[in-house]
């Protein structure tokens, strides 16, 4: 990743691809706030997803990544589309 002329980095312009990894983010945002899901990436390699994380969520004091595949989702039945309860 480059930096633009004040020190930030640029946006990564590369297409999510199907074949890339999803990570999930967890950012703290002080050292007394607990850990929190703030979304996911995707990136091939972890120091990619890294980049990619703290360029959206830069201004915390912890970025955790989490591989997607290892995050065991269980979804509200009531939120599926299409189902009635």
């Amino acid at each position: 990743m480059t930096a633009n002329a004040d020190g930030r980095p640029e946006a990564i312009d590369q297409p999510r691809g199907r074949d890339s990894r999803e990570w999930e983010v967890f950012v703290r945002e002080t050292v007394e706030d607990p850990l929190r899901h703030v979304g996911s990436v995707t990136a091939d390699e972890k120091a990619t997803a890294r980049e990619q994380a703290e360029s959206l969520f830069g201004d915390v004091v912890t970025v955790w990544l989490c591989p997607g595949s290892a995050v065991a989702r269980y979804p509200d039945p009531e939120l599926l589309p299409g189902e009635r309860v």
